[in-house]
């Protein structure tokens, strides 16, 4: 036995192929509906102006209030309460929440012929003594039916080659159209989950006013404190004593009328 010989056959195929078939798309969007209910109250002519402008700088400075533009939230379990500077009032709020989706799927007809030749080269081996049965003639009987797997291989990669190319070109198409009415459709869907979330916000606002009442009633609490004792400071005051606890602020002094 000595080093194997080899037979190569070239071969070539004309490719007539064409086709037609659906491509389809389907695009899911994710969102949240929001139903809000909300009270407002105004403290303008409810509070002296001591008292606001202490309350505004404590708001400043408390834990959980946070300045937004409109002045100062603070969040709590169903929503949140706003003190607004420009009206000088409480706005509360009650939220209630859910996560919507919409999907849609469009489709599209793709269709394209692909003519070209194709060629390829096949191999055979063979022994010069014949081991192993590997003679000339099986060589080139193995040369030949190598090059037919090689062209079927070339043929096929060629037509999915301009499948793909086919479909990639209508397929941002498809995608756009499939969104713009996922679109549509979640916009939809979120305005009806909407409406039912409003009836469940409003029934939910007493219970957040009370947190938002008591939170608030913290703040409003020092502010009355700073108001009363820098009054009493600028009346000197004799006496001035302070003491917190059990949620009660307890302020002595004694002023000459």
């Amino acid at each position: 036995m000595c080093n194997p010989r080899r037979i190569r056959v070239q071969a070539s195929r004309r490719l007539a192929e064409s086709w037609n078939h659906e491509v389809r798309r389907q695009v899911t969007l994710h969102g949240e509906a929001v139903g809000r209910a909300e009270s407002r109250q105004e403290l303008g002519s409810l509070l002296g102006r001591p008292v606001l402008a202490a309350l505004e700088r404590i708001l400043s400075a408390h834990d959980g209030w946070r300045e937004i533009p409109e002045g100062f939230r603070y969040d709590v379990d169903g929503g949140y309460v706003v003190y607004h500077l420009d009206s000088r009032s409480l706005q509360t709020v009650a939220e209630a929440r859910t996560e919507v989706s919409a999907g849609r799927e469009a489709a599209a007809r793709v269709s394209g012929v692909v003519e070209e030749e194709v060629q390829v080269e096949g191999e055979g081996r063979y022994y010069d003594d014949g081991w192993g049965g590997l003679t000339e003639e099986t060589a080139r009987r193995d040369a030949g039916l190598d090059a037919d797997r090689l062209l079927d291989r070339a043929a096929a990669a060629r037509i999915d080659a301009a499948r793909a190319a086919a479909e990639a070109n209508t397929q941002a198409e498809i995608e756009a159209r499939a969104h713009a009415e996922a679109q549509a459709a979640l916009a939809e869907a979120t305005a009806a989950a909407e409406a039912d979330l409003e009836r469940t916000a409003g029934g939910q606002l007493a219970a957040v006013g009370a947190r938002v009442q008591e939170a608030f009633n913290v703040v409003l609490a020092s502010a009355y404190r700073d108001a009363i004792l820098a009054y009493a400071r600028s009346r000197r005051a004799q006496g001035l004593r302070v003491s917190e606890g059990d949620g009660v602020v307890r302020i002595e002094f004694e002023m000459e009328r």
